[in-house]
């Protein structure tokens, strides 16, 4: 039985986190997902390798990444953010419900494993603002990161990448805006000489937060990054 087979978390583990039921089929649940519900809207299915966005065949790089190659070296996601998997990250972010976050990132190590992906030496989270984290009150990127730290068995780091402004959403900004709202946005004082990173983050649209966390990672000396993140925008529904 694969890793995606069989229940996540122990049903003990999500009974004082969850109702009881599926939330997309009412079916009763252990976990947010019922197994049959998780295989249909978070399916194994072909994937850039570079910037995961779902692709005709296994292996094959999407034309984007083939004229533009991003500064991590691969990325991996459970799905597409669109209807009803958005629900779980808007619940996650915006109705304080951390135990999402959590969820995401044991699907996420679990699939880590299950595709061969490299060991990373460290896990990191996409920092928020003061501001930000004041305001929801938790990481959903750290909720996430944590987890996969757990089941990777490496390392997570919650401060090595700092945020050092507040500045708009980058979901409220038009594409060709985001990249110049998060210059300069983040900073680390960590030398990751010859080290692999794993970068983690709830959604990916343009690419503009992780690559610019990429960069700085790359800088301070990391031989690789990768990216995981929980769902993947599709370029045909991008803003």
């Amino acid at each position: 039985m694969s890793a995606l087979e069989r229940p996540i978390l122990p049903a003990s583990r999500w009974s004082a986190l969850w109702p009881g039921r599926c939330a997309h089929c009412d079916a009763r649940s252990s976990q947010p997902l019922c197994d049959d519900c998780l295989h249909e809207d978070l399916p194994l299915r072909p994937r850039c390798p570079r910037c995961a966005v779902a692709v005709a065949h296994d292996g094959q790089v999407c034309g984007q990444c083939l004229l533009h190659p991003p500064r991590w070296a691969g990325a991996l996601a459970l799905g597409d953010y669109r209807f009803p998997n958005d629900q779980f990250i808007l619940r996650m972010k915006f109705g304080a419900e951390p135990a999402l976050g959590r969820w995401f990132g044991d699907l996420l190590g679990a699939r880590w494993v299950q595709g061969d992906m490299p060991l990373p030496d460290h896990i990191l989270p996409i920092p928020l603002s003061r501001e930000r984290l004041l305001e929801r009150g938790f990481n959903p990127a750290w909720e996430m990161a944590r987890r996969i730290a757990a089941t990777l068995n490496r390392p997570g780091n919650a401060y090595a990448l700092q945020r050092l402004r507040h500045s708009a959403a980058q979901s409220s900004l038009p594409l060709h805006a985001r990249s110049r709202n998060i210059r300069g946005a983040y900073a680390c004082d960590t030398r990751w000489d010859g080290q692999t990173l794993l970068l983690v983050d709830d959604v990916m649209t343009s690419g503009a937060t992780l690559h610019e966390a990429t960069r700085v990672l790359l800088r301070q000396g990391a031989a690789a990054v990768w990216v995981a993140i929980a769902l993947r925008t599709p370029r045909d529904s991008a803003p």
